[in-house]
Formats: structure tokens, C-alpha cells, sequence
């Protein structure tokens, strides 16, 4: 096999080289040749004249003269000398003196030409010799190699595991173990067929330029890169076949469910599914992409069809050089817009960091108050953020397109229409932070709610009541209406409490002492009442019937105003009971007449006795009805 190899490549040498030796027409033939013997026989043409098909030699004919009586018949006209010699035979030429002169065959053997064709021919023998020894032992080691493998296989129980789960059996694992020795021995082969067949080729001076060289060297890469082509193209599938195989196995302990707030958005089955859907596309893809490029390699070994393997690579390397074009020209613009977002994340961690402190009361600044601190730093964050994004905004990919621009001006225009309330109320929540009216926490009344501010943000205010109905108020609802805090002053700590009042209407009958001392013992009885300040009364009218009594006392838990005012007027009732005293406005819709007067005790002189009723009775007579 090696010298049949070695023959078909001196064959191709040495037409290469006579294609290299000037022709017949391009010089005389070599003295002594054949050609130029046959040449010099008689009646030959002259080289380079065409013989006309069935030709006949023409005779010769006697030169009588011009007829006259002098020519007598039987006469001969002698010729000159030199005529003599010419139609005379040339002397032939030995066979052995012709094969044996310049340019034959024999000298073409006896030439150096010929013995480096020869060494050229043993050394490619060798070379092809030790290709077929190498391709021998390494399928012998290789053999032995994928014995081993199925010994170690027996011995292995289970396969790779991973947190407890068999993500790869043992007869897989043997499978992948022994197709990718496979490939390595298929690709050593390959390597060693190339490396040989080129080291053979360059030993022939003039091979490599041979047109059928080229072909048979082509010939012999594309059937390479089919068995490389048809390897790869199994492994993709087999491989991707063993992912499909190994999702179920991998589902009930590494794909949970993909949930939100304790709803499943996307259950495992669904999540199995989308995952080998997605396995079967990338492996359609890349079975494609591989028969792709493989096209394309083929088509350019050969130069009949190399334009067809440029223009499939030009339909994948036009767009990817494009994009890559793209992408290094953007490199500039990329790294501006890297450097502001870096820098805009610093400042707004610095920034909340130095409000973290301010609000913490580590650092102190004259007039700025430490509640100010975390909605100060939401919109120095939001300030610094809008600001980045108006610098990065020119340098960003496809800014300046009509696309940007239409997107820019729907979205400007939907802002303008739906935003007026909206930063109204923004801006309201603005003003009500530094205004610092409630915190969150605070007893508030805010128009006719009451309740405590659970919450506070830029566009509302939510309150809950003492029914606990949850109240969201806007912030310039919240502006615009009068706003009651029960709680500012407590917290301050610039008085001695909020004051909770309570009136009562007695009749001038009952000394205002007693009724004083009643109402004082009822609020110091209450608890959460401060017992000092004391609690005070406080007579706030005299009207016609009644004297109004306004009961105050002190609290430093305004969050309890309803169990407090519930308590004291439960012991204003008590106490009032006890003493014998009515809780009463008295009208008075009858005469005087026999009725108690209505003065104190102590300024009822001691003779005084109470009127009897009197009912004057008027008859009426009959010329009256």
C-alpha cells in the first residue's frame, strides 16, 4: 500500500516535471534521437509541415531540354556533383547510439532527477510504513484503554451524585467516557493521516503545485473533515439526548417552584418543560450551525466552488463583523457611561451614609433636624440619579434615532398629561417633610380625621383611626387642611403634658365649691391623669339656667385619649352620685309661683319657707261659651 502510494506521487512528480520540458515544436530535436532519425529518412516531411492524407511520391522525370533535332533519343544529361550528393542516403544511426544519447530514457535513469525521485519515493515509504505502525499501536492502546473502562464501569455501583441525587448513571457515564476516547483516537488518526500525507507530498519537487496533487490532497481533507463533521455532529445529538435524560432526574430536588408572595408563577413540570424546549433549540441550532460551517469548509477546499464557501462564511461573517465593528467603536461611549453610573453609585452611597449618621445623631448639624436625614437623602438620591441619567442619556446606543426620539416625545407628552397631580402632591409631600407638622407614630387630626400616622411618603399620608380604619390622605389634601398633632408637644418635652377637657352644666342650685372638689377628685382618680400639674376647673359660663364647669387635667399618652375620656367620665358620674349632686341643666318653662328658689343654701335666709303652687281657676259663664 505505502509503495503504490509512493508510485501514484512519483507519477504526479514527474508529469509535473515533463510538463516543465519545452515540446516538440518549441526545438530541434536532439541529434541521434528517434524523432530525428525518423525526420532524416528519405521522403520524410520537413518538421513542422503537415502530410497530406494518401499522398504519392512524385517520380522523377529525365530533363529532355527543349524538343529539337539535337536531342536525339537515348541521350543522358550528366549532373552536376553536388546533385549526385544530395540524392544519396545519409548513413544510419545505431539503436544503441540513439537510446543511449542526450535526453533518452536511459540518460533520464542515469540523471540525478531520477535518483532523487527515487529517494523521494523510499522516503515517503518509510514515512507511510510508520503511519500505518503508529495508527497500529495507538488502536492497540486505545483498545486496551477501552477495556479498562468497562472493568472500572462494572466496579462502580452507582454514578455522579450531587446532594444526594444521581445526576449521571454509571452506564452513561461510560457511554460519554468511551465516545470521547473515541474522538481523541479518531482525531490522533486524523492528525497523523495529514501530518504524513503533507511531509510526502513536500519530498516530490513540483508535487505540491500540481494541479492533481491539489485535488487529491483536497480529496483527501474533505473526507477528513467529514469524519470529523459526522463524529461531531453525533456527539452534539447523543450529548444533548443525555441532558434531556438528566432533567427529570435533576427536577424534584434542584428545580423548585418559581414562586411570588406564596404564589406559584411557574410550577416545576412547567419549568421541565421550558428547560427541554430550551435543550432541543440549542440542539437544532447547533446541529445546524455545525452542518453550516461544514458546507462551507468542503466548499472551500475545492476551487470550482470555492466562491460558494465564501459567500455562506460572508452571510455569518458580514453581520458578525459588523457587530463587533459596532461594539469596538461603542467601547468609548460604554466606559463614559460605566464611569458616571460607578461614580453616581458612590456619591449615592456616600450620601446615604452621611444621612445615616446625621439620623443616628452621630453627626449634628445646626438647624437641619435628624428626621430630616432619610427623606433628604431619597431625594438627593433621586436628584443624582435624574442628573446621571441626563448625562449618560446622549452617549447611549441609538440616542439620537427618530425610534429614540418618538419614544421620547409619547412619554413627555403621557407625563405632562398625567403628571400635574402628581407632583402636586410631590411637591406637597416635599414641603410637609421640612415643615415637620407629625412624624410618624403622632395623635393627629388632619380635617375630620383623627388618628395616629402610620405612614408617611411623597405622595400620601395614611392614618389609622381609633377604630382601626386605615385613612390615606394626599399630601396636598394634607396641605391644605388644618392639621392637629396631640403628640409634638409630649415629644418635645416643652410643656407638661396635652391637656384633656371635659364640661359639665350644673344648676346654680349646687355651690360651685362642691361641684369643683367632685370633678377635681374624679380626674385625679383616672389613670394615666398626671398628678401634677393637678387637675384644675375651670368655669367657662353662666348661662340662664346652668353654670358649665370644664373639667382639665394632664396626660402624656395622647394614644389613649378615648380610654382616658371614657375613664373620667365614668368617675365625674360616680362622684357626682355619691354626693346626692344631679347632672343636670335645669329649663324652666313654668311661672315662679310656688316653686323653690333657685339661690344657694347659704343665701336662703333661715325663715324661708317654700310658696305653696297656686292655680288660679277662671269659670266661665254661659253667655261667655
Amino acid at each position: 500500500m505505502a509503495l503504490i502510494f509512493s508510485v501514484i506521487i512519483a507519477a504526479f512528480a514527474s508529469s509535473s516535471l515533463r510538463a516543465e520540458e519545452p515540446g516538440p515544436g518549441s526545438a530541434e530535436p536532439t541529434v541521434g534521437s528517434p524523432e530525428q532519425i525518423e525526420n532524416d529518412a528519405p521522403g520524410s516531411p520537413a518538421p513542422g509541415a503537415e502530410k497530406e492524407p494518401n499522398q504519392k511520391p512524385v517520380e522523377s522525370k529525365p530533363d529532355n531540354g527543349p524538343a529539337g533535332p539535337e536531342a536525339a533519343p537515348g541521350d543522358e544529361k550528366e549532373l552536376p556533383a553536388d546533385e549526385n550528393a544530395e540524392s544519396e542516403d545519409p548513413e544510419p544511426v545505431s539503436i544503441p547510439e540513439a537510446l543511449e544519447g542526450p535526453g533518452t530514457f536511459v540518460h533520464y535513469l542515469q540523471g540525478e532527477q531520477f535518483r532523487n525521485l527515487m529517494e523521494a519515493v523510499g522516503w515517503s515509504t518509510l514515512l507511510i510504513v510508520t503511519l500505518l505502525l503508529s495508527i497500529w499501536f495507538i488502536t492497540y492502546l486505545f483498545q486496551s484503554i477501552y477495556s479498562k473502562l468497562e472493568g472500572l464501569a462494572s466496579r462502580l455501583a452507582t454514578g455522579i451524585r450531587f446532594r444526594g441525587a444521581e445526576i449521571m448513571q454509571a452506564q452513561t457515564m461510560q457511554s460519554v467516557l468511551r465516545a470521547l476516547l473515541r474522538l481523541i483516537h479518531l482525531v490522533l488518526n486524523i492528525l497523523l493521516i495529514l501530518l504524513v500525507a503533507d511531509w510526502v507530498i513536500s519530498l516530490f519537487p513540483g508535487a505540491e503545485e500540481s494541479p492533481s496533487a491539489k485535488v487529491v490532497r483536497s480529496v483527501v481533507r474533505a473526507l477528513v473533515a467529514t469524519m470529523v463533521f459526522l463524529t461531531l455532529f453525533r456527539g452534539l445529538r447523543r450529548g444533548f439526548d443525555l441532558l434531556n435524560r438528566s432533567i427529570p432526574i435533576l427536577q424534584s430536588r434542584f428545580i423548585p417552584n418559581l414562586e411570588f408572595q406564596n404564589t406559584v408563577l411557574l410550577s416545576r413540570d412547567r419549568l421541565l418543560g421550558a428547560l427541554q424546549a430550551l435543550t432541543n433549540g440549542l440542539k437544532i441550532v447547533s446541529l445546524l450551525l455545525v452542518s453550516y460551517f461544514y458546507l462551507a469548509g468542503i466548499f472551500g477546499l475545492f476551487e470550482a466552488t470555492e466562491n460558494w464557501a465564501s459567500l455562506l462564511l460572508g452571510y455569518v461573517r458580514k453581520p458578525l463583523h459588523g457587530a463587533v465593528v459596532a461594539f469596538v467603536a461603542y467601547l468609548p461611549n460604554l466606559f463614559f457611561i460605566l464611569v458616571v453610573i460607578v461614580a453616581t453609585r458612590y456619591l449615592v452611597k456616600f450620601a446615604g451614609f452621611l444621612f445615616r449618621e446625621i439620623e443616628k445623631g452621630t453627626i449634628e448639624i445646626n438647624g437641619f433636624y435628624s428626621d430630616w436625614a432619610a427623606p433628604t437623602h431619597k431625594i438627593l438620591a433621586v436628584i443624582l440619579i435624574a442628573f446621571a441619567s441626563i448625562i449618560a442619556f446622549p452617549y447611549l446606543p441609538g440616542a439620537n434615532s427618530d425610534a429614540f426620539k418618538g419614544i421620547s416625545i409619547f412619554l413627555g407628552f403621557m407625563l405632562s398629561l398625567g403628571s400635574s397631580a402628581i407632583i402636586a402632591n410631590i411637591m406637597a409631600g416635599v414641603v410637609i417633610t421640612y415643615m415637620r407638622p407629625f412624624r410618624v407614630g403622632d395623635r393627629v387630626k388632619i380635617g375630620d380625621t383623627e388618628g395616629d400616622i402610620i405612614e408617611k411618603t411623597l405622595l400620601v399620608t395614611r392614618i389609622r383611626t381609633v377604630k382601626n380604619v386605615e385613612i390615606t390622605i394626599p399630601n396636598g389634601t394634607v396641605l391644605s387642611s388644618h392639621i392637629v398633632n396631640y403628640s409634638t408637644a409630649i415629644a418635645r418635652k416643652e410643656t407638661d403634658g396635652l391637656i384633656l377637657h371635659s364640661t359639665v352644666t350644673i344648676g346654680y342650685d349646687v355651690p360651685y365649691k362642691q361641684v369643683q372638689d367632685l370633678l377635681i377628685k374624679a380626674a385625679s382618680e383616672v389613670e394615666h391623669i398626671k398628678p401634677s400639674p393637678a387637675p384644675f376647673v375651670l368655669q367657662t359660663s353662666l348661662d340662664d339656667y346652668y353654670i358649665s364647669y370644664q373639667i382639665n387635667c394632664y396626660t402624656d399618652h395622647p394614644d389613649r385619649m378615648a380610654r382616658i375620656y371614657s375613664a373620667l367620665h365614668q368617675n365625674i358620674l360616680d362622684r357626682f352620685n355619691e354626693a346626692g349632686v344631679e347632672i343636670m341643666s335645669p329649663h324652666y318653662y313654668a311661672l315662679r309661683d310656688g316653686n323653690q328658689i333657685t339661690l344657694p343654701e347659704k343665701s336662703i335666709p333661715a325663715d324661708y319657707m317654700t310658696p305653696g303652687f297656686r292655680l288660679n281657676r277662671e269659670e266661665k259663664t254661659k253667655e261667655d261659651s
